[in-house]
């Protein structure tokens, strides 16, 4: 490993720790090796052009389109109709309302495709709900943050998508592929809320409030075009009606007819906010994908890939202890990476390393957008973490330990998708799409 390339790394981990945007850090940290490194000074126009050719993908064009489904589902009036949906199932027992967060989370899952874009649609609403309820902000936001982490990987999912890009992989069968473990997340989830409210060491209220067949039918109704787009997106793929970045574009037309016509909750205002907050999002994660393109590129040049697959190849261990060891690296590199960063950077080198060893591209796309999901949550600095302490207002320590009990279940999940690679390829292996 060259002296610059040292420099590099310890640029991007210092600016990082510091607080810096992902996107300054990156896109520094690879200008930093054209400085130091001997010759390459003349050569920074490598830096405009490999930007733009990193974000010339076809496929990432479903990123945009997808943001926008979640935009207008969202200021549609959606928000509300699934969390009322998801009181008709759970919302009477004891514990209900954390029951609604997690269910809330799994569906909205279903038509973002972003952790971080359920936390901000759901957050608000869920934490305040449960605050009036009676639960603890803390919990609350805790509970906001790891049920999130189902989003992007129940489909139709954002990570996946960049994934794919990366390593071709089939994009339907990453995204069939996402959600047997993603409903397992959400599952256990649901187990440990059913564990603290037995054991009565957390308030878990219970609402009594009855609900009439009237409501019931319509509130039911009302979800019912939100909970029909997912059908729709991975009906259309699976069946090769349209390919993944068309499927975005489908969603995005269905779901703007669904909030203005249906739900009657679009306007000029908030349709103008939706597409400038899309193209805020859109813009942030392009360039990251761009400032990630250099790094990688300098990666390669520097050959650490090579030295990486050396490494893997000279070892004895097995594929699978290989696994259990990038996933604590991946973890890790959660409590300060963002999930594209992370994706950008890493796919490209460990995919064909562990495809060569054996293991499936489509069970290790599952493990990696997984792992890079729970680094959302890894104390001490995870985003998702971050961003509901801010939506709450309740201290970030006080969110990382309510968070704890959750963050352990969703480990013991990420454990069983990495010793059984079944629970990721059934469902591509019965639709064929592997």
């Amino acid at each position: 490993m060259s002296t610059s390339l040292i420099i590099v790394i310890l640029t991007l981990v210092v600016l990082l720790l510091i607080g810096a945007p992902v996107v300054l850090a990156i896109g520094t940290a690879g200008i930093v090796y054209f400085l130091v490194e001997p010759g390459m000074l003349g050569s920074l126009n490598i830096v405009i052009s490999t930007m733009f050719e990193e974000m010339e993908s076809f496929v990432f064009l479903a990123i945009p389109l997808f943001i926008l489904t979640g935009e207008l589902m969202t200021i549609g009036g959606m928000m509300d109709k699934l969390v009322r949906f998801t009181q008709l199932i759970v919302g009477t027992v004891r514990g209900g309302l954390a029951y609604v967060n997690v269910l809330a989370s799994m569906l909205f899952g279903g038509i973002s495709g972003s952790g971080l874009a359920d936390i901000s649609a759901l957050g608000p609403i869920q934490v305040e709900m449960m605050s009036k309820d009676g639960y603890k902000k803390e919990f609350s936001a805790a509970l906001t943050a790891t049920s999130a982490l189902q989003g992007p990987i129940i489909p139709p999912s954002i990570p996946f998508v960049i994934f794919a890009s990366l390593t071709n992989v089939s994009v339907g069968g990453l995204f069939i592929a996402g959600a047997i473990p993603g409903v397992m997340l959400g599952l256990v989830q649901i187990v440990i809320i059913f564990i603290m409210a037995k054991s009565k060491k957390v308030s878990m209220p219970r609402n009594y409030e009855k609900v009439t067949m009237k409501r019931a039918l319509k509130d039911t109704l009302a979800a019912g075009y939100a909970l029909l787009l997912p059908v729709i997106i991975l009906g259309g793929m699976l069946s090769g009606f349209f390919t993944a970045t068309e499927a975005a574009a489908v969603a995005a037309a269905y779901s703007l007819i669904i909030a203005g016509v249906v739900y009657k909750g679009l306007n000029f205002k908030n349709l103008s906010q939706a597409l400038v907050n899309t193209a805020k999002t859109t813009g942030s994660i392009y360039l990251i994908i761009a400032f990630t393109g250099i790094i990688s590129w300098i990666l390669s040049i520097e050959r650490v890939p090579d030295m990486i697959n050396n490494l893997f190849l000279n070892t004895d261990l097995s594929p699978l202890v290989l696994l259990l060891i990038v996933n604590v690296f991946f973890l890790i590199n959660g409590m300060w990476l963002s999930d594209v960063a992370q994706l950008l950077l890493f796919a490209p080198i460990f995919a064909p390393i562990f495809v060569g060893l054996g293991v499936d591209p489509i069970h290790f796309g599952v493990i990696m957008v997984v792992n890079v999901m729970l680094g959302m949550i890894t104390p001490p600095y995870g985003m998702a973490l971050y961003l509901s302490s801010a939506i709450s207002g309740s201290k970030l320590t006080d969110i990382v330990k309510a968070s704890l009990p959750f963050l352990f279940g969703c480990l013991l999940v990420l454990l069983l998708i990495t010793i059984f690679p079944q629970i990721s390829l059934f469902l591509p292996n019965l639709f064929d799409t592997m």
